[in-house]
């Protein structure tokens, strides 16, 4: 299944307050932050980030995409430590429950955004934005005042179509 990819801008002003854009319909609820991690622009960095994600994950009774989650933290995490502007600069791993949806967020201070490019099975490296975009229900870019945010969305939990009741 491929996702929709979307890049966006957000106002310098609301970008830390304001819920990602692309959640879904107006209805879905304010994203609720499952787990923050930061972690240095280091190769170290994305096996802690893998375990992280499993730990939320289970612990959010999501266990069912622990296995794909901790595949797209890798990926995203790995992008972000292989492209920082700075070797060792922070990057921040952000698990959130946007309505149905697991949101996974890796924030850092670079501009560039990942492209898609050809994906050649006989290098070693260059599939990690095409297994986001396959693997993952949404993914995209949103530009912060300190960087950006690469995210992308898996079906987690079962629609509630009746909240609160």
């Amino acid at each position: 299944m491929s996702g929709e990819h979307h890049t966006i801008e957000l106002p310098s002003t609301l970008a830390t307050t304001t819920p990602p854009h692309d959640l879904g319909t107006m209805e879905d609820p304010v994203p609720l932050l499952l787990g923050e991690l930061t972690l240095p622009a280091e190769r170290e960095s994305v096996p802690r980030a893998r375990r992280f994600s499993r730990s939320v994950t289970t612990a959010s009774g999501i266990g069912h995409v622990a296995d794909d989650a901790e595949v797209l933290v890798s990926e995203l995490v790995t992008n972000a430590v292989r492209h920082a502007p700075i070797p060792g600069a922070a990057l921040c791993l952000r698990l959130l429950r946007a309505g149905a949806r697991l949101r996974v967020e890796v924030h850092d201070q670079s501009a560039a955004v990942p492209r898609t490019r050809q994906v050649d099975l006989m290098e070693e490296t260059g599939r990690g934005w095409f297994l986001v975009a396959v693997m993952a229900d949404r993914h995209g870019t949103d530009h912060t005042p300190s960087g950006k945010s690469v995210w992308c969305e898996v079906l987690a939990w079962p629609r509630d179509d009746h909240p609160g009741h």
